[in-house]
């Protein structure tokens, strides 16, 4: 390629030469490149993922040990505080949940340590240890029948365990005593119990049977984003293309009841699993891909299983819509029981201020409040003497002032130029004694 002395024709052959260069530089993406990709990212986090466990179980053991030190001193709550963080950081040993029951078995929270052993049992079927615990959290329960069934499944496996024995005699003992009252034989009881009233099916005391396999955890993230729960809502930038702000989201980036967590740490949608998610993969906040998910573990491999999560979700959320039904119910019935107290509070008052003001209209009338009549005036004493005024005979003229009345009485003895005319008739003079008498009987 040569390069003329014409700047056109150097331009020229510059961009062509650039464009050939582009195109030897663009390189098709396959799917094995992808696929790639794609282990790359599930290593680098499966390593991470693996370095946090590491220092968790660390954690754990120190939790562990810190609980049997609090056990040894006899401080069983605070054992239990213990055993409750080894769990919380380590959720797969059974050690720690077996320990859990003996603490709770110690401070006699029966009820929690049967729960405990439970568990343990779920995770290792083959713990002794486990076993007798919830045998011994059940004998102090006194069901008797569970206990029974773990302390003979201890002696199947150990007929030297010395301790299961002793257990399993008081078990007997018991039950025994429970039959008989007194000299008297009861009843047998029901050889066995049900579920409810409905159903034909046993309770099966002996779960987890010594021989079923131990319970495979499903591996659950501990990052930053599995614990960021934020406002509750699910975050779809977090579970799409992902989310910038990390745990500044408002939104949640933790798996929930609606979820299902993959290997990368997204949350796939449950109903799009079930193929039955309204929104579509663009509308939901949720990740609507397999890619990440086992593809040889979990139940969305299993066509039975989808049948039965489908079932058990769409009883739920039936019993979602009854309690939603249920709740407003109640509000409506609340709200309108506010509402007419409300009103008969209002009324009430009402009732009491048109009383008052009644009374005190009765009361400027001069009237009884009971009644509403008209009382007589009462006799009052004025000058010395009892004047009686009544309705049929006035003291004087309505235009003589109080102060002019007084005035009068202090010039007159005691009367006003008005009263003096009926004393004067009788020729009483008004400084003498019988005046105020002849007054009053001229005034009866």
């Amino acid at each position: 390629m040569s390069i003329t002395q014409n700047p056109v024709e150097n331009a020229e052959v510059v961009a062509e030469a650039s464009s050939s260069t582009e195109s030897l530089d663009v390189q098709t993406v396959t799917s094995q490149d992808v696929a790639r990709q794609q282990e790359d990212m599930l290593a680098q986090r499966a390593q991470k993922r693996k370095e946090r466990w590491e220092k968790n179980h660390i954690l754990a053991e120190e939790h562990n040990k810190a609980g049997h030190e609090l056990f040894r001193k006899k401080d069983y709550a605070g054992a239990a505080a213990k055993y409750i963080d080894a769990t919380q950081l380590w959720s797969s040993n059974s050690r720690y949940y077996s320990n859990l029951a003996d603490a709770y078995t110690k401070s006699e929270q029966y009820i929690e340590a049967a729960h405990a052993a439970t568990r343990a049992l779920a995770l290792d079927p083959k713990s002794i240890l486990a076993r007798f615990h919830r045998g011994t959290a059940r004998l102090e329960q006194r069901l008797l029948k569970a206990a029974k069934i773990d302390f003979d499944t201890i002696l199947k496996q150990d007929p030297a365990h010395n301790e299961a024995t002793a257990a399993l005699a008081t078990v007997a003992s018991l039950i025994e005593a429970s039959s008989k009252l007194g000299s008297h034989q009861l009843s047998e009881p029901e050889p066995t119990i049900t579920v409810d009233s409905t159903s034909n099916t046993d309770v099966d005391f002996d779960f987890p049977h010594y021989n079923d396999e131990s319970l495979e955890l499903a591996s659950m993230s501990d990052s930053s984003d599995c614990n960021h729960v934020g406002n509750g809502i699910a975050c779809r930038f977090y579970n799409h293309q992902g989310c910038a702000r990390g745990s500044e989201c408002t939104f949640s980036h933790a798996p929930d009841e609606k979820s299902v967590r993959d290997d990368m740490g997204k949350n796939v949608c449950i109903y799009y699993l079930l193929s039955t998610c309204k929104f579509g993969e663009h509308k939901c906040v949720y990740a609507h891909t397999k890619i990440f998910l086992s593809s040889t573990r979990g139940w969305w491999n299993d066509e039975a299983q989808i049948a039965k999560v489908k079932g058990v979700l769409e009883m739920a959320e039936k019993k979602v819509r009854e309690q939603r039904a249920l709740d407003s119910l109640i509000w409506k019935l609340e709200t309108s029981k506010a509402r007419k107290a409300r009103a008969a509070n209002k009324a009430s008052g009402k009732a009491q201020k048109s009383a008052a003001l009644n009374r005190e209209e009765v009361r400027e009338k001069g009237a009884t409040p009971s009644t509403g009549k008209i009382e007589p005036l009462k006799p009052t004493t004025e000058g010395g003497g009892e004047t009686l005024k009544t309705n049929c005979r006035s003291s004087g003229p309505e235009s003589v002032d109080a102060d002019k009345e007084n005035e009068q009485r202090v010039s007159n003895s005691g009367f006003t130029d008005y009263e003096l005319n009926d004393p004067a008739s009788q020729e009483v003079k008004p400084w003498e004694d019988g005046a105020q008498v002849v007054q009053d009987v001229l005034s009866y």
